[in-house]
């Protein structure tokens, strides 16, 4: 793997958490009732946004194993 390789793989990997945060972040704001009253929109950002930081770079990760053989 090269280091333009590298370095663009950790800059998507950099940027899924940090999307991931956001998401997470806008789903708090919905629950706690300060943009939207619908607490459930909320809990499914918020579930969608744990779920993409943790699982996503994984998979990620995965298939550039995967790919890399």
């Amino acid at each position: 793997m090269t280091d333009e390789e590298a370095r663009r793989r950790h800059l998507q990997l950099f940027g899924i958490r940090i999307l991931a945060i956001l998401t997470a972040g806008v789903g708090v704001v919905i629950i706690s009732g300060r943009w939207i009253s619908e607490p459930m929109i909320g809990y499914a950002l918020f579930l969608i946004g744990v779920v993409e930081f943790f699982v996503l770079p994984q998979w990620l990760v995965k298939q550039w194993k995967n790919q890399d053989k």
